[in-house]
């Protein structure tokens, strides 16, 4: 006897760059094509980004974190640490925008990345993260403190799903994969890319910038390539990563835009012979899914992406760069010279799985308070 009725899931992926949001789309997709009815929320970048895939999805207004973030590198930490009491305010002021909504949408379950305070324990609740060990760049110490309150948070969720490979051979190292996990469930998925998983191989194609991550560190790298690209003789393409803006800088011999939808944005990775990005996870992720060489540029400050960018150097899989001392030549000679390997292929079926076993757990609730 079928369902009597379309189940309702919320998915709300954080607000800090855009990758919680494009890895947010295989998500959706996945609970479209399992017939749910998806509520999108998020801010009006990600309302930008998301309406644009999923037109006929209903979205919500659900203010961020409003994290600011530091000039340099070395004071992001603490910069972090000093908007800490205003995060956890955000987090229980989500929670209870959660409990209202729950009544007013009659939503059915929750699927959140890495928005903390989308918890509830009246239906399922999914915590989505490749963190688990965070790396905080003050040793072991400071590492365990933040382990033990990440996981308070995280375990106030029904599940959590790690967009990563469950064995050795995965693409976040000791982030996904700590010595002590969680006491909730937790499930690898594999990786979360809008890509399709068809290795790309375009030797004689251009070079493609994809700018991303937060202000001004977004702007701050921006100005270091777009004063490098006039000794650059291959063809250039750069991605801002700016879905809100209007107005495009003119540069001399490459193509920009701000942003692109998921579709145009496969299709120009397709055809680049070398990505230049952050070490964001989202993007190594994409840059995975189509087997493409990369040189990674981690954020200043942003220890994971340091930690990604160090761990994909030793798996082959890409090199590293550096902002503060950035060299396009250097890098771009280093990545003729380097030999890339270490992609990993993805089994699609496995995510497709786990959202039918979410959706079941949806179903198996709502038929219970019934009887």
């Amino acid at each position: 006897m079928p369902f009597p009725r379309k189940l309702r899931i919320l998915v709300a992926p954080l607000d800090w760059g855009l990758g919680h949001t494009t890895r947010c789309m295989p998500v959706i997709r996945a609970l479209l094509q399992q017939d749910a009815e998806v509520i999108i929320a998020g801010n009006k970048v990600q309302e930008k980004v998301l309406s644009a895939e999923f037109p006929h999805c209903k979205f919500l207004f659900l203010e961020g974190y409003g994290v600011t973030y530091s000039t340099t590198g070395k004071g992001f930490f603490w910069k972090m640490m000093q908007q800490f009491p205003r995060i956890a305010a955000s987090i229980k002021r989500e929670n209870s925008w959660l409990k209202e909504l729950m009544i007013r949408e009659h939503i059915d379950g929750v699927i959140s990345d890495n928005r903390f305070g989308l918890y509830t324990s009246k239906i399922p609740s999914v915590f989505i993260t490749h963190q688990l060990r965070i790396q905080t760049g003050l040793g072991q110490l400071a590492d365990d403190v933040a382990q033990r309150v990440n996981y308070r948070y995280i375990n106030r969720f029904s599940q959590v799903w790690v967009p990563d490979f469950k064995g050795t051979e995965n693409l976040a190292g000791v982030l996904s994969h700590p010595s002590s996990m969680p006491t909730t469930t937790v499930a690898y998925v594999g990786p979360l890319t809008r890509m399709n998983h068809r290795p790309s191989v375009n030797e004689r194609g251009g070079i493609l910038f994809i700018l991303s991550g937060p202000e001004p560190q977004r702007s701050l790298f921006e100005q270091k390539i777009f004063a490098q690209l006039k000794d650059i003789k291959q063809k250039v393409t750069v991605v801002r990563g700016k879905p809100l803006q209007e107005d495009l800088p003119s540069i001399a011999d490459a193509v920009i835009y701000n942003h692109l939808p998921g579709n145009e944005m496969e299709a120009l990775m397709r055809s680049a012979a070398l990505i230049v990005c952050r070490s964001g996870y989202s993007s190594v992720m994409d840059i995975n899914a189509l087997g493409l060489k990369s040189i990674l540029i981690p954020t200043p400050g942003q220890t994971e992406q340091d930690y990604l960018a160090d761990y994909l150097v030793q798996k082959s899989f890409a090199i590293k760069g550096n902002q503060s001392n950035f060299n396009l030549q250097d890098l771009l000679q280093k990545a003729a010279d380097f030999s890339y390997s270490g992609f990993i292929h993805q089994d699609d079926l496995l995510f497709a799985k786990e959202v039918a076993g979410f959706l079941n757990n949806c179903r198996e609730r709502l038929s219970k308070e019934k009887n």
